[in-house]
């Protein structure tokens, strides 16, 4: 599975080619890429199946939580939504044992509409991230590294810095906020005791420096300024 994590693309030919070498089925999550491209062909498509999630704060959000899969494998979409209705394909008969996670029309809806927008917010994004890269100077900052515009869709602007938390509350205190993402290593976390003892630097390194600037089509230029000058004046 690759994770196209902060809506940067995390495809390459040379993991298609080793899936190919190995005969593995490649999945996607897609779930912070909408609308993200690969050598001109969309995230969600590159692999044999994607998963999305369309929970309101993702780059195309639904009212409530929603999400989907994606795939061009007839007999593989034939069993997810089977999955997907109580293990079902016929009413009353139930062939696997699955789960209630079908999309309701409510949320379809919504979804279709704003679908027609993804582009257009898309390229707010990519302008706002590049004020955030082209103007924020404070040499304590380490930025995004972008090598193919096409190959990210910005649903999360992440910086570094070492002096994260204090960044944090004065960026608050000048009313700008910020998020984490995300605070605790996978291997830290509870549901992974067994995991807990182990020692990954550069993984708690980057969990302890990471901080998410303000990033959304609907945010104003003058506000994307406001926060560049208040980083470079930290």
């Amino acid at each position: 599975m690759i994770v196209h994590l902060y809506g940067q693309c995390a495809f390459t030919d040379k993991i298609a080619a080793i899936c190919s070498k190995y005969n593995l089925k490649l999945i996607e999550d897609n779930a912070q890429a909408h609308g993200c491209k690969y050598n001109g062909r969309k995230t969600g498509t590159l692999g044999d199946a994607a998963g999305h999630s369309f929970y309101p704060g993702k780059n195309l959000g639904a009212f409530g939580d929603a999400g989907a899969v994606t795939t061009n494998n007839q007999e593989l979409a034939d069993l997810i939504r089977s999955l997907a209705n109580y293990g079902s394909a016929q009413k009353y008969v139930f062939q696997y044992q699955g789960l209630n996670s079908r999309l309701d029309e409510i949320q379809a809806a919504v979804l279709n509409v704003k679908l027609k927008y993804l582009d257009e917010d898309t390229q707010i994004r990519k302008k706002i991230a590049r004020l955030y890269i082209e103007n924020i100077i404070n040499p304590d900052m380490v930025l995004p590294s972008v090598q193919n515009w096409d190959a990210h869709v910005f649903h999360i602007f992440p910086i570094r810095c070492v002096k994260r938390d204090e960044l944090q509350r004065y960026l608050l205190q000048h009313g700008v906020q910020t998020l984490i993402h995300y605070p605790i290593p996978p291997h830290q976390q509870m549901c992974y005791s067994s995991l807990n003892a182990l020692s990954y630097p550069v993984t708690e390194r980057i969990h302890a420096e990471e901080l998410s600037l303000p990033m959304s089509p609907v945010l104003e230029i003058d506000e994307v300024k406001k926060v560049i000058e208040l980083i470079n004046c930290f």
